[in-house]
């Protein structure tokens, strides 16, 4: 059942996930099964086709006490569609399960490119979690048979420990590809959403001055950023970000604002997602 965001309910696995299996519906619309997970911030409880914390069951159930899912119709903008903009041709998208810790808005689904380190949170929701990926074709469609939809049910983390340095005093001022696999921090695969922990140290050559990290190959949405704060001052900060394929092996791309900034990267954490059994990086 729903609680309130500072709530948590201990009884339940930490971070679950439980069903949410993402299925495509058509070439523009995507399904979310029944089920229900933990929200990013181990909180509250997200449910589909089960009641909330009003006994309010959404979706409706339906005849023979038959349980629907959620749709995600790419067509509109917000809560059940995708978070902003049009579908784009050829892209990773990230689908989220989003709900309202306060219990009046219902559990939604909701897309956003996976370059975007969160998606654009409509009018009233406040909680939210990765529950899966899809791609598009060159048309803008999403296509089953050549475009699988990749759930995180069963996902695994692996720790690096300690973290693996993949990047040590950077200083790439366009947009340069940082080898994830480099002393084996992450394994060799083509899978195009392997989900990363960073640890970033930046070391600003002037106040102001940005590093900025993307997903190899994807060149539109929002980017992570970290802003210098003091020149010459090292500053030090975890980021969980979706690396891009580049030379068939994960990838991130890196760039900061003056070649006399420097940045290390390691990595902490990996998660691969694949359509099929998983693990299927090891």
């Amino acid at each position: 059942m729903s609680a309130i965001q500072n709530d948590p309910i201990y009884l339940l696995p930490s971070l679950y996930i439980v069903g949410l299996n993402i299925s495509v519906a058509s070439t523009t619309v995507l399904g979310i099964a029944p089920g229900m997970c933990r929200d990013a911030g181990n909180a509250i409880d997200m449910e589909v086709g089960y009641q909330n914390l009003q006994a309010v069951t959404l979706p409706a159930t339906q005849f023979d006490g038959y349980i629907p899912g959620l749709l995600i119709n790419s067509a509109i903008n917000g809560a059940g569609g995708l978070d902003a903009g049009s579908l784009g041709a050829s892209l990773q998208y990230a689908v989220y399960l989003i709900g309202d810790s306060r219990g009046y808005n219902p559990v939604a689904g909701i897309m956003t490119l996976t370059s975007n380190p969160l998606p654009l949170m409509p009018l009233g929701y406040d909680s939210y979690r990765l529950i899966g990926f899809i791609e598009t074709d060159g048309s803008s469609h999403f296509v089953y048979a050549t475009h699988k939809p990749q759930n995180m049910v069963g996902a695994l983390e692996y720790i690096n420990q300690p973290p693996i340095s993949v990047l040590s005093g950077g200083t790439a001022t366009t947009f340069t590809a940082i080898d994830l696999t480099a002393s084996s921090a992450v394994p060799t695969t083509t899978l195009p959403n392997v989900i990363v922990t960073l640890l970033v140290t930046f070391i600003p050559a002037a106040a102001g001055d940005v590093v900025t990290f993307r997903p190899t190959g994807q060149t539109s949405g929002a980017y992570w950023t970290i802003t210098g704060i003091a020149a010459g001052i090292a500053q030090s900060q975890y980021l969980v970000m979706i690396a891009g394929v580049g030379s068939s092996k994960p990838e991130i791309d890196y760039l900061v604002t003056s070649g006399s900034d420097a940045v290390s990267v390691s990595v902490v954490t990996w998660t691969g997602v694949s359509n099929t059994a998983y693990p299927a990086l090891v």
